[in-house]
């Protein structure tokens, strides 16, 4: 029996959540750093969707810090062996961690729609976008709120509250389900427009797989929904609770790493000059000799793609930014012969 004591309390998954706790949160700050310097330096465009992606990786970042602290007070090891004044502190972060993670995750779904209104400016799309943002700000009011008064772990430190809060299972069902929901409603926004934009097969399904980066994150939410029975009903809770948390951080910094890549186009272009051109193999661009694009030519008389605009000043600089036809927008640089200025950057 002291033999087998002794081989759990050796097990121990608290590498484990600091490593990807650590990796994630640094490649998604990575990637916020480099969107707002290809968004400030590069196209000096910083816009709201910019800002709120800023403030869910500033949350981001509390999330992996509070997780690790978990990891430190006990998370990842067999409960018998942690000592109570250690189970409570792990419980305190716990609790923190759950009402900054819904956050993140809030200002993130946030940032992606606040970008699909600037992308696609169509009245369709900015009303399902402006609808759907609605929404998603008061679901992160009503999440907050019953996270709050969810009774574990609320009830470990607050003993008062003992029949006085919501039953914990059903609120990280519901929590989960709904961030799911949101996500897939999010991430199928840019679907059509894209696939109605008239590019090269090969450009377009590289900016489709882009756009469509985020249902991985929805496969991460998937396994991380499946953990979440285990860590409630369960004698372990330190251990079982393990997995939830880890995939909590991976989820959530892939969602911010999903929204910041397609911002990035300038700066690989930049750096791969033509990669992600998304120009029309009829266009022709003239360029002066000091190296500054001068004029683009087009064969459509009015600029207009199959209903969709792609504004080739932004072609030039930014993100492919794509105006429908019903937008009531007359494209002012999309004419037989429109001057575009950019200053070369090699």
């Amino acid at each position: 029996m002291a033999s087998n004591d002794t081989a759990l309390d050796k097990e121990s998954q608290t590498a484990l959540i600091h490593c990807l706790a650590i990796i994630f949160v640094t490649l998604s700050t990575a990637s916020v750093v480099l969107r707002i310097y290809t968004r400030s330096r590069l196209l000096s465009v910083l816009g709201a969707d910019d800002v709120t992606i800023c403030i869910a990786q500033a949350l981001a970042i509390a999330v992996s810090i509070t997780t690790i602290l978990e990891a430190v007070w006990g998370l990842g090891r067999h409960t018998q062996f942690v000592p109570a004044a250690d189970a409570m502190k792990q419980s305190k972060s716990f609790y923190a961690n759950t009402l900054v993670y819904n956050a993140s995750q809030i200002m993130t779904k946030i940032s992606f729609l606040i970008q699909y209104r600037r992308l696609f400016p169509g009245p369709k799309n900015q009303a399902t976008c402006f609808w759907l943002l609605l929404f998603v700000a008061f679901w992160g009011i009503t999440q907050e709120f019953l996270v709050s008064f969810a009774c574990t772990p609320l009830t470990i430190f607050v003993p008062g509250m003992t029949g006085k809060c919501i039953d914990s299972l059903p609120v990280w069902y519901l929590t989960s389900s709904m961030n799911i929901i949101t996500d897939f409603m999010i991430f199928i926004i840019p679907i059509m427009p894209v696939l109605k934009l008239q590019m090269r097969t090969r450009q377009k399904i590289l900016l489709l797989c882009l756009f469509c980066l985020g249902f991985f994150t929805c496969i991460i939410s998937l396994v991380r929904i499946s953990t979440l029975h285990k860590g409630i009903n369960t004698h372990d809770p330190f251990w079982d609770n393990a997995p939830a948390a880890y995939w909590s951080v991976v989820e959530l910094n892939c969602g911010i790493l999903c929204a910041c890549f397609p911002t990035l186009r300038p700066l690989i272009s930049k750096i791969i000059p033509h990669a992600l051109s998304t120009a029309r193999p009829s266009g022709k661009l003239g360029t002066s000799s000091n190296g500054t694009f001068n004029t683009l030519h087009t064969n459509d008389n009015q600029g207009s793609f199959g209903g969709i605009y792609v504004r080739h000043e932004v072609e030039l600089h930014s993100t492919t930014e794509l105006r429908d036809d019903e937008a009531g927008y007359r494209p002012s640089f999309e004419s037989q012969r429109t001057t575009v200025t950019a200053q070369s950057k090699a």
